[in-house]
C-alpha cells in the first residue's frame, strides 16, 4: 500500500481525501479482493484525524461496493466485476506551446455578452431582502406556487402596467428560471394545435432552437427597418410568430406604431398568436420607452414574454409570461406535468425589493449608467476604428451591430479578436437560412466593458483586425 498523504489546507474534505486514495488502489489492483483495510482506529492514530474522518470515508466505498464488513471486524476489498481502471488525460497541459494558446485565448473583454456592469447593482441591499425572504420558514419548506410567488406576480402585473402599458391579472402571469424555461412550458400548450411558427430572420437564436427541438417548423422572416416584413408573414401561410418589437435582436430595430397595428390585424384575420418577447425595452436613453404591443392587444392573441436579466444580475434567473385567457385554460389543465423553477427564496426577496421601489431606482440608475458608457462607446468606435467600420447607432440598447470593411469572413474576425483577448459575436450566427451579408457583420456589447477600458478595448480589436 502506498504512503497515504493528506492536505488539511485542500478545500476537498478528507474523508473525501481518503474515500478517493483508497478508491485509487482498489482500481488500480493494489488492493485486491479479501485484502484488509486498516483498521479504524489504527488509521485514525497513525494520519492523526479523527475516527469519524475515516468511518465516513469507509463508509462511502462500502456504500458503493468497493469494501465489505461481514464480520463487523475489519473491512475486506470486494471482488469487482470488469475492468475499471481508466487512465485519465492530464487536465494540464504541460507544455511551454499549450500555454501560450491559453493566455493568447484568455478573454479580458466579452463584446459578445449583455450582462451587467459589475457596479451596476447593490449586492449588499439585495442582501438584506434575501435575509427577510429566510424568515418565512413555512413557505420556504415546500414546492411553492406553480405559476410563482403570488405577491411577486401582483407586483409584476403592477410593474408592466406602469411601465409597458400591459394590462392583466396576476393570474395570467407564470414565473420562470429564464425566457427559456418558459418557453420549454408555451411550446406544449402551442403544439396542441402548431406544428410550425415564424421567426424574425435574424433573430433570437436560442428560442428558435427550444421550438425546434419540440418539433415546430421554423420558417424564417426577414426583418426590415421598421419591423417583421409583413407581405412575406402574409405569404408563409403561418399563424404563430414570434417577435421582438420594443428593441429587435440583433438588428436593434424598433417597430413603429403603423406596422404593430399591422401584425395585430394579421393575427385577428388569421386566428393567428403572436409571441413578444420585449427584450431589452427598459433601456431606450431617449424618450419614454415605447409601450408593448401586449397593451395594444384587445382580442386575447399575444403571448407577453419580460425577464429581469438585464436590470438585476441573470444568475437571479427570474422572467415572467402573460398568458392569454385561451391558453391559460390549457396552461391550469396541464399544471400537474409543470414545476416551478424559479427560487421562492429569490421571489419573495424580487417581490419586496419591487414593492420597495428598488427596481425603479435600479432601472434609472442603470439607464444612466448604461447612457453615458453609450456615449463612450460610440465616439471610441469613431475615433479608433474610424473608416474600417460601419456603425449601426441606436438610441436605446445594450449593444450595436458593427459592418467591418474586411476581406475576412466574420469568424475569421472572431478568431482574431480571441487571439488579442476579445470575444465578440458573429450576426451570421442568428440567422436560421444563410446570412446574405456582403461585409462581415459583428454584435459588440458594451455594458459589460468597465468605462474605463472601453479604449483599451476597442484598440485591441483594431490591432486584431486591422494591423
Amino acid at each position: 500500500m502506498n504512503l497515504i498523504v493528506l492536505e488539511s489546507k485542500k478545500t476537498t474534505p478528507l474523508y473525501i481525501q481518503l474515500y478517493n486514495y483508497f478508491k485509487a488502489e482498489i482500481e488500480e489492483n493494489r488492493l485486491t479482493q479479501g485484502e484488509k483495510l486498516p483498521s479504524i482506529r489504527g488509521l485514525s492514530k497513525s494520519l492523526s484525524i479523527s475516527k469519524i474522518t475515516v468511518e465516513k470515508a469507509y463508509q462511502q466505498l462500502a456504500s458503493e461496493g468497493y469494501i465489505e464488513n461481514c464480520d463487523r471486524s475489519r473491512y475486506t476489498v470486494n471482488k469487482l466485476d470488469g475492468s475499471i481502471c481508466k487512465s485519465m488525460p492530464p487536465l494540464i497541459e504541460s507544455s511551454s506551446k499549450s500555454r501560450t494558446i491559453i493566455q493568447r485565448s484568455k478573454v479580458l473583454y466579452d463584446f459578445s455578452s449583455g450582462e451587467m456592469d459589475i457596479d451596476g447593482f447593490d449586492f449588499s441591499l439585495w442582501k438584506r431582502y434575501i435575509s427577510k425572504a429566510f424568515l418565512q420558514k413555512e413557505r420556504l419548506v415546500s414546492y411553492g406556487n406553480i405559476k410563482g410567488e403570488e405577491e411577486l406576480r401582483a407586483e409584476i402585473a403592477k410593474y408592466i402596467q406602469k411601465s409597458r402599458g400591459v394590462y392583466t391579472h396576476r393570474s395570467q402571469i407564470i414565473i420562470g428560471a429564464g425566457v427559456q424555461n418558459l418557453l420549454s412550458i408555451l411550446c406544449s400548450i402551442l403544439k396542441l394545435e402548431n406544428n410550425s411558427i415564424a421567426f424574425e430572420e435574424p433573430g433570437f437564436k436560442n428560442g428558435r432552437r427550444i421550438f425546434a427541438d419540440n418539433a415546430f417548423r421554423i420558417k424564417p422572416i426577414k426583418m426590415k427597418k421598421d419591423g417583421i416584413d409583413m407581405e412575406e408573414l402574409v405569404d408563409s401561410g403561418e399563424n404563430l410568430v414570434y417577435v421582438s418589437p420594443s428593441h429587435q435582436f440583433p438588428t436593434g430595430y424598433i417597430m413603429p406604431i403603423g406596422r404593430r397595428n399591422q401584425l395585430l390585424n394579421w393575427a385577428i384575420t388569421n386566428n393567428g398568436t403572436i409571441i413578444e418577447d420585449d427584450y431589452d425595452s427598459e433601456f431606450r436613453y431617449y424618450g419614454r420607452p415605447i409601450p408593448a404591443l401586449k397593451g395594444l392587444d384587445t382580442r386575447g392573441n399575444v403571448v407577453y414574454l419580460g425577464s429581469f436579466s438585464k436590470v438585476i444580475p441573470p444568475s437571479i434567473r427570474i422572467s415572467y409570461m402573460v398568458l392569454p385567457e385561451k391558453f391559460l385554460e390549457i396552461y391550469q389543465k396541464k399544471s400537474s406535468l409543470y414545476n416551478q423553477a424559479a427560487s421562492t427564496i429569490e421571489q419573495l426577496a424580487l417581490a419586496q425589493f419591487m414593492y420597495d421601489g428598488h427596481l425603479e431606482r435600479q432601472i434609472r440608475k442603470l439607464r444612466k449608467l448604461y447612457y453615458e458608457k453609450s456615449r463612450l462607446f460610440f465616439d471610441a468606435i469613431k475615433n479608433i476604428l474610424g473608416e474600417n467600420v460601419e456603425v449601426n447607432e441606436n438610441e436605446s440598447g445594450l449593444h450595436t451591430i458593427l459592418t467591418v470593411k474586411s476581406k475576412l469572413k466574420a469568424r475569421e474576425l472572431g478568431e482574431r479578436a480571441l487571439k488579442y483577448g476579445c470575444r465578440v459575436a458573429p450576426v451570421e450566427d442568428y440567422y436560421w437560412e444563410v446570412s446574405p451579408e456582403k461585409l462581415p457583420q459583428i454584435i459588440l456589447y458594451f455594458s459589460k466593458i468597465p468605462a474605463n477600458e472601453i479604449k483599451t478595448a476597442l484598440k485591441r480589436l483594431k490591432d486584431a483586425w486591422f494591423m
